[in-house]
């Protein structure tokens, strides 16, 4: 728990660190949301993820580990594993663009495929709502739906940008919380005082980091 939250300040700084950094460049002109000039556009792109995450100790790292699969008598408390797994799927992102400022908007969707590297297949889908400076960092959160059921997801991240052509790296944290479903290990281990039942639902958090690709689908 105590790692957690320390891996939650590190994220959240980070973040405000960036989006600080990021949005206090400016081109020297006005800006506002009622000063939106003429040639204001919105430009769709759409492109490959792939990326690694790491998932700490919970329901998502028990099946991910199989650990279901394991014999009680060789299996303790204190050995529930966190893990890692890789990431593949596709981004698709509307940027709405004042071209007089130095921010833009962005909506994003993300769907990813975990898992595939242990035979199998767990899918996840984001919707994502944030803002991208003019220098390439960008930040957006949103709900996130995947096997461990609906969360939270914090992105961060720097796009790369050379002519229409958009290579973005992004970290992401999705919080620990308690899922829908009982642990694997339920029917495995015994609780007792130090290690309470309702620890074993905890889903464990996500840290994600992937790179890609995007190139512009349609510009108006």
């Amino acid at each position: 728990m105590k790692h957690f939250k320390v891996m939650k300040s590190i994220v959240f700084a980070a973040s405000f660190a960036i989006a600080s950094a990021g949005f206090s460049q400016t081109t020297g002109s006005e800006w506002g949301f009622n000063n939106i000039p003429d040639n204001s556009q919105v430009n769709q792109m759409s492109g490959p993820r792939f990326g690694v995450s790491y998932i700490s100790e919970g329901t998502t790292a028990q099946v991910l580990n199989r650990v279901h699969q394991m014999d009680s008598a060789t299996f303790r408390t204190s050995d529930l594993p966190a893990t890692f797994t890789t990431q593949y799927g596709w981004q698709w992102e509307t940027r709405f663009a004042d071209t007089g400022g130095p921010v833009v908007g962005l909506v994003e969707w993300v769907a990813f495929v975990a898992g595939m590297e242990k035979g199998m297949f767990l899918p996840s889908f984001s919707s994502l709502v944030g803002v991208r400076g003019e220098s390439g960092f960008e930040f957006a959160t949103g709900p996130n739906l995947s096997p461990s059921g609906l969360g939270f997801v914090f992105a961060l991240g720097y796009n790369y940008t050379k002519g229409d052509l958009n290579l973005p790296i992004n970290i992401a944290l999705v919080p620990d919380k308690v899922g829908p479903t009982n642990s694997p290990l339920d029917d495995i281990i015994d609780t007792d005082s130090s290690w309470p039942a309702n620890k074993l639902s905890n889903t464990g958090y996500r840290i994600t980091v992937s790179v890609g690709f995007n190139l512009r689908a349609a510009s108006n």
